[in-house]
């Protein structure tokens, strides 16, 4: 039997059929990952396999800054002084997506766990950095707290919705958690706060009942953010949740001398929280509710048995307080109120634009004073020049 030999030719376009003409767009290049494990990102083989197979298509979500100035005289205000969360509450630092995964990969089970040799150090470049309660409210300058709300018993979820909401003073049947819009309008405000640099979280449209009962604890008591923190990155880690802290584990890292000068891709940075921002989100939603010629739209009933008020209405709490179903001439009040507030909002960014352009132009003249300065200086030496040394 002759065996075939020959070399066989490539298809040509032409042998493949008749084609439409239309180039292939090239596919999509996924986020760069290690090809094969790196010992010097991951501690063991399983932190790799679990970045590789879980971690790395996880999104990140980023603390958020808090403009404490626009909440002075407010609960949110009175909650970052009691606790002195002022570094907490800065601007976060800038995250690398690289960093924060590798990170999440080598929390190990035992990190809790007294008796083993990295209790509370977590593998990072190449070298352990310390985990734990206490290195977190070292990087925020805290103090370690004794109130924690992590040994506490659980408060009375009656007390709590009636120290949260308005309008409501029970917990509703059969519901794992409340409307957003219930909450009174400082805890709304407080609420932002905790669902990004405590609880993180990206269903901020319903209220847990976790997240409920830290929003009554921290209108009067003051709260271990390192025991807290700690106990959240381990139940992160283990769930099919988005990363968070990523602000915090850069500067553990950076605290610890990890280099991260290589680093390239980095984490996606939120809007600060301060009034203007509060304010516009109001006024979108409210144009949202605009749609609707009849008031809020929904299907459910809430535990009154009125229509279910929109998620994205914030004027609800207000429209159904009085037990009545909205009329049109009430929502047009209303309206007028927040294209109001709208207005203001913009004459408020105008101002602060030109306080910024004023104060560009302040330190330009400075610069400029200043090199003028140099300059006379320059030519000084120039005419008499220093003795040389002896």
């Amino acid at each position: 039997m002759l065996l075939d030999t020959m070399p066989r030719s490539k298809k040509t376009p032409q042998d493949a059929g008749p084609s439409s003409g239309k180039r292939k767009a090239p596919s999509k290049k996924t986020s760069k990952q290690p090809v094969t494990y790196d010992d010097t990102k991951f501690e063991t083989e399983g932190a790799w396999l679990l970045y590789k197979n879980v971690l790395s298509s996880r999104n990140i979500i980023s603390e958020r800054r808090v403009l404490i100035s626009d909440f002075a005289n407010e609960l949110l205000g009175h909650v970052i002084q009691r606790n002195k969360w002022e570094k907490f509450v800065a601007t976060p630092r800038v995250a690398y997506v690289e960093i924060v995964k590798e990170f999440y990969a080598n929390i190990h089970d035992n990190l809790d766990n007294p008796e083993h040799p990295q209790y509370q150090q977590v593998y990072m470049r190449g070298q352990y950095i310390p985990f734990s309660p206490l290195a977190i409210l070292r990087y925020y300058e805290l103090d370690n707290t004794e109130t924690d709300i992590l040994q506490a018993p659980n408060t009375n979820l009656q007390e709590v919705v009636t120290s949260i909401c308005q309008g409501i003073d029970h917990w509703p049947d059969g519901s794992s958690t409340l409307n957003y819009n219930w909450l009174l309008p400082q805890v709304r405000t407080l609420d932002k706060m905790v669902s990004a640099n405590i609880l993180p979280t990206t269903h901020t449209s319903t209220v847990n009942m976790e997240r409920a009962r830290l929003l009554h604890w921290l209108q009067t008591k003051t709260l271990n953010i390192g025991n807290y923190i700690f106990a959240n990155v381990l139940h992160i880690r283990n769930n099919r949740r988005c990363l968070a802290f990523s602000s915090l584990i850069i500067g553990l890292c950076e605290m610890y001398g990890i280099d991260l000068s290589h680093e390239i891709t980095r984490v996606k940075r939120t809007m600060q929280i301060d009034r203007i921002g509060i304010r516009s989100s109001e006024v979108h939603m409210t144009r949202n509710s605009e749609r609707s010629s009849q008031g809020p739209v929904g299907g459910q009933s809430n535990v009154h048995g009125q229509p279910e008020p929109a998620q994205d209405d914030p004027m609800a709490e207000d429209l159904y307080q009085s037990g009545t179903e909205p009329t049109l001439a009430s929502n047009s009040n209303e309206l007028n109120q927040w294209r109001t507030s709208n207005v203001e909002i913009k004459a408020h960014i105008r101002e602060i634009r030109e306080a910024q352009v004023q104060e560009a132009e302040s330190r330009r003249r400075d610069h400029d004073a200043l090199s003028a300065q140099m300059t006379q200086l320059l030519g000084y030496f120039s005419l008499y020049p220093p003795p040389p040394p002896q």
